[in-house]
């Protein structure tokens, strides 16, 4: 099998193009967009936010708790730290005591379908599962090929990979990856294992870069009980790697002579801000209902901010970020829930990287932290008995208070309605928290 599909795309290139099925030449200049983002992904770092999420047989799925690690893509590997740690593993797993956890989200799983040529891809329809059209594939990866690896219980086997990839049929870029363990050996004891990945471009010094923006992962025991990661990738930034020479027999020896050794550092001397600042921040531009989850936003700084009788950030900076999450309900009425994320502000001295929580909104807008909602469950009469009968009219009403996943650096609010419209000016308050730099593995002495 592995060498058979490396023949079929020969082939299927050697054809002329006019006589191929639009489907076929689709996949082509997909695979080849998607390879061209995997061999040009820079050195580059994010926040990995996974929420945990636990249901035994017959229960309500409930949270267990939320971890925070940095993940850096350098090399074509995967490393994981904790914020501001100087020690990286290859494995996040060294992190966590007990429960789920996952590696290979970041880009490794589209080597597999897309670079290693280790899939069997199929043509689907057409599809438009977020209201904007996008072609459907399904794929397979055999047990053979496949380099899935599953642990569990005390047991670890390679396992075979099906699923389906959406992209847009006219920019070719990947929107979502969805797929399945395969034959899975019954000493892992799960029925299922799924993940599912949605793609974005994010921009990392001068370019757009795919990388993935969120993540579900989720397993089923044979017992019933359920495990969901939900995986939220935030504030991405390039790297580039710096050589240091150390000198003498032991670590802790004054440097003299040895080796070098590569370590990552950042791309851009950006600089970051003091924590528990606060921050007004105003769109500079309108920001409406049918605007795309990954388009760029601007915004600008409200007041400045003094420290110290010090500017720390004039009036008027510009704050640069993205659109996170869009998305319409109405399980408790029309409303819309949004999530920014600025990343960059752009002072006079250089560039700072922005990293707050946000703190509130401005709520002539509609807008709100938390949606709470009332509505009337039972309405009635009653009387009373007596030489003046009288009659009293009651109403019962009841409140659902909705909230979201808290994902460090995003802010996430809500607006009402069936459509909406922030103009400039829409205001949102932020408060600095401690950004976890990537910290450099360890260097190793000579000996």
């Amino acid at each position: 099998m592995r060498r058979s599909i490396p023949l079929f795309f020969l082939a299927v290139f050697c054809v002329p193009a006019q006589e191929l099925p639009p489907e076929v030449l689709t996949l082509a200049r997909i695979c080849d967009r998607v390879r061209e983002a995997v061999n040009r992904l820079p050195d580059c770092t994010c926040v990995e936010t996974v929420a945990r999420f636990r249901k035994s047989a017959g229960k309500d799925l409930k949270p267990v708790d939320r971890a925070v690690l940095q993940i850096l893509f350098s090399g074509g590997k995967e490393l994981f730290a904790s914020p501001g740690d100087t020690h990286w593993e290859t494995e996040p797993f060294a992190f966590l005591a007990s429960g789920m956890m996952s590696n290979g989200l970041f880009a490794l799983n589209l080597k597999a379908i897309f670079v290693n040529n280790q899939a069997i891809i199929r043509y689907k329809g057409d599809e438009s599962p977020t209201g904007r059209r996008e072609a459907r594939y399904d794929f397979h990866i055999s047990r053979m090929s496949s380099g899935y690896t599953v642990q569990h219980a005390g047991a670890s086997s390679v396992v075979a990979e099906r699923g389906s990839f959406w992209a847009d049929p006219e920019t070719y870029d990947l929107r979502r990856l969805e797929f399945h363990a395969d034959e899975i050996p019954p000493e892992l004891l799960y029925a299922d294992i799924s993940t599912t990945i949605d793609y974005n471009r994010v921009r990392i010094g001068e370019r757009d870069i795919l990388l993935p923006q969120t993540a579900d992962v989720r397993t089923i025991g044979v017992d019933g009980v359920e495990n969901l990661n939900h995986i939220e990738f935030t504030h991405c930034q390039g790297f580039h790697a710096e050589s240091t020479l150390v000198f003498g027999a032991a670590r802790d020896a004054s440097p003299v002579a040895g080796p070098t050794a590569t370590q990552p550092k950042p791309a851009a001397a950006e600089g970051t801000l003091p924590p528990a600042l606060l921050i007004a921040v105003a769109l500079s531009t309108p920001l409406d209902d049918h605007a795309a989850v990954g388009s760029l936003i601007q915004g600008k700084v409200v007041g400045g901010i003094m420290q110290k009788e010090k500017v720390l950030v004039p009036d008027g900076v510009p704050v640069v970020g993205r659109i996170r999450r869009l998305e319409r309900y109405s399980d408790a009425g029309d409303y819309f829930i949004v999530a920014l994320e600025f990343t960059r502000l752009e002072t006079p001295g250089g560039d700072l990287r922005f990293y707050a929580d946000l703190q509130d909104v401005d709520r002539r807008e509609g807008a709100e932290m938390v949606l709470v909602n009332t509505t009337s469950v039972e309405r009635g009469e009653s009387g009373s008995a007596g030489p003046m009968p009288s009659a009293v009219t009651w109403e019962k009403t009841s409140s659902q208070r909705i909230w979201t996943h808290e994902v460090p650096g995003v802010g996430t609010f809500f607006v009402r309605g069936s459509s909406f419209s922030l103009p400039p000016g829409f205001k949102t308050m932020w408060k600095t928290q401690l950004y976890p730099l990537p910290a450099a593995p360890g260097t190793a002495a000579a000996p």
